[in-house]
């Protein structure tokens, strides 16, 4: 039989054989070729539908890679743009928004108010700050949408004009992916509030009221409060049965407008800072005012320690973040990214003390301030527990195993979207304390921690060594008590008096 491109023969028979693109593979069950009987033992007519069915695979893979295209774009746009995106029905929807808004501005601009038609020129005035308003309103939506349609390559009208979601994008690179997100979704809230506003055209006024606004967000924003408004969060918020967020929140949104607005003047996108002296007064506390979190009880750590220790199944096994975590924080008062982000070398002999070290060097690693970054001698309850031959070994991975449930196999620790090792662990021990019967508000895993002060100052523990066990030395503190270094000997005959149970 005479050879037909992207055919094959059997039978006295042509069977198309033409190669799957990649993007499409998965809807072919992994294939490589798609073969099937074109039914014909005529060569002309077999090349015709060769032709057919290559076109149909090619339309078929430009649509995907338009579709994945889109959702990258998607995915890169920061959190107000992508509300707005989704408020508008996608980008066909958005181009029509911003056509609208167009015409919109037209007509606002054919329309300023005639001076001879008013008598009193209070009035005049009136009209005439309403009309700037509407129109710079409306030209910061327009710039606003034109700048989401331009990073899909549509062609739109844009100002030069900054504000501080366009700051965004260049700081994510300067920061971790945490840090990132969290800002995003403050700007978000702000934007919600205030609207797109020209950097220049930011004031004082506008930190003070919105971080005055945010008095009334409710501290739990998830489930389905997730996607309210901020209008609406903040109306929710003054019900007398919600819970607000605290003044250490709002400090902290303030902190990172404030941080943004001066990189983006550090940057040059801007050279006007209004808010580089502005304050925030802490609000006076009653002292009777009941602590967000408490300490876990010396009984409390027993049933997680012996819950652990006696659990048949997988995920508490002893070379997995769920055994060892509680363990290392009971000990220790490490925090959770502390505890997940330790890797096999971290555990070496220093001055003849097995000892672990608490760092951010490595990927995906962070410490809470400069403090946080220590050696410490390991506990010798930890030692009897088993945990060097657990770390012995594991180089640069992970020190501790995470048990995938559903697949029913062991790998490092998972990183989610905010650059932390940590989030999934987290999750799962707050499930423990559920199963345990620990469901008091008041007690996290951070609960170890405190619990740990406690132990070391019963144990008459020195201010100097029990803030640098536990990653809180000040300058003075290290400088005062161990001069150049803390000696691994003086601090294992401290640790060793500790006892959290």
């Amino acid at each position: 039989m005479r050879k037909v491109a992207g055919t094959i023969t059997r039978g006295g028979k042509y069977y198309l054989n033409i190669r799957i693109p990649d993007v499409l593979r998965e809807e072919y069950g992994g294939r490589e070729f798609l073969r099937l009987s074109l039914k014909t033992s005529d060569p002309h007519i077999a090349a015709r539908k060769v032709l057919t069915h290559q076109a149909e695979l090619q339309a078929r893979r430009d649509a995907a890679e338009s579709k994945a295209d889109l959702t990258r774009l998607t995915a890169a746009l920061t959190k107000s743009q992508r509300q707005v995106f989704d408020r508008a029905g996608g980008l066909i929807g958005l181009q029509d928004q911003h056509e609208r808004g167009h015409v919109a501005r037209q007509f606002l601009l054919a329309g300023t108010p005639d001076v001879d038609q008013f008598d009193d020129p209070d009035e005049l005035a009136l009209r005439i700050a309403e009309h700037r308003t509407a129109l710079a309103v409306l030209e910061a939506q327009q710039n606003r949408d034109g700048r989401i349609l331009k990073a899909f390559g549509v062609d739109a009208d844009v100002s030069d004009v900054q504000t501080l979601d366009d700051l965004l994008p260049d700081y994510r690179i300067k920061v971790d992916a945490q840090t990132a997100s969290s800002v995003e979704s403050v700007v978000s809230r702000f934007t919600e509030y205030h609207g797109d506003i020209h950097l220049n055209a930011l004031t004082a006024e506008h930190l003070r009221t919105f971080i005055e606004a945010c008095k009334t967000l409710p501290k739990i924003q998830s489930g389905d409060r997730r996607n309210m408004s901020f209008a609406k969060l903040t109306a929710l918020g003054k019900k007398d049965d919600v819970e607000t967020i605290s003044y250490t929140t709002r400090r902290k949104y303030f902190d990172m407008l404030r941080g943004l607005l001066a990189h983006g003047v550090g940057a040059g996108f801007t050279t006007s800072n209004p808010w580089r002296d502005l304050r925030l007064t802490k609000p006076k506390e009653k002292h009777a005012v009941e602590k967000v979190r408490r300490p876990f009880t010396g009984a409390e750590i027993r049933m997680i320690l012996d819950h652990v220790r006696g659990s048949n199944l997988e995920q508490f096994s002893k070379v997995t973040i769920d055994f060892w975590a509680p363990f290392i924080a009971a000990y220790h008062g490490l925090r959770l990214q502390e505890v997940c982000q330790l890797r096999g070398y971290d555990f070496v002999m220093r001055e003849g003390v097995w000892s672990m070290q608490i760092t951010d060097e490595g990927e995906n690693m962070r410490a809470k301030s400069a403090s946080s970054v220590r050696w410490v001698p390991v506990h010798p309850a930890l030692i009897k527990e088993g945990l060097r031959g657990v770390v012995k070994g594991r180089g640069d991975a992970c020190a501790f195993q995470y048990w995938k449930r559903y697949d029913k196999t062991y790998s490092d620790l998972p990183v989610d979207g905010r650059g932390r090792v940590s989030g999934a662990y987290g999750k799962r021990f707050a499930s423990l304390l559920d199963r345990l019967g620990l469901d008091d508000p008041q007690v996290v895993f951070h609960s170890f921690r405190h619990r740990l002060q406690d132990a070391a100052d019963n144990a008459g523990i020195s201010d100097a060594q029990r803030r640098y066990l536990t990653g809180r030395a000040n300058k003075d503190a290290v400088e005062g008590g161990y001069g150049l270094g803390a000696s691994m000997l003086v601090l294992f005959e401290a640790i060793n008096k500790i006892d959290p149970l």
